[in-house]
């Protein structure tokens, strides 16, 4: 008898697991277009299309609405016009590099993980 308890609670367990959604917006919380390399620093920069307070509030606002300099970018996302998923942090000093300051002066993120959309 306990055998069957037991077999009827894995069961219904693995239903209910199998039945709850993949929540894998989690791993790439933010969303964004690559706009092209940024001539000043030779790096492709980002328009953040989702998730933009939330990324402020990691590194702050940016020169220009929503556009930053990814850093770490995937080169194989390195595509004008692409939309991509992403995660990201704000990148610590020894990552950041030298710019002619010749244009407008975006803000940096370091780009964690990415995948395209």
């Amino acid at each position: 008898m306990a055998i069957r308890l037991i077999l009827g609670l894995l069961f219904l367990g693995l239903i209910d697991f199998s039945c709850h959604k993949d929540n894998s917006s989690n791993d790439f919380p933010y969303e964004a277009k690559v706009v092209g390399l940024n001539s000043d620093c030779g790096i492709y920069q980002i328009k953040i299309t989702q998730g933009l307070d939330k990324v402020k509030s990691i590194v702050g606002s940016s020169v220009c609405d929503s556009i930053y300099i990814a850093k770490n970018l995937p080169p194989e996302l390195m595509t004008n016009g692409i939309g991509i998923k992403l995660d990201l942090r704000k990148p610590e000093k020894s990552e950041l590099g030298g710019c002619t300051a010749m244009g407008p002066g975006y803000t940096w993120i370091f780009v964690i993980k990415a995948i395209g959309k």
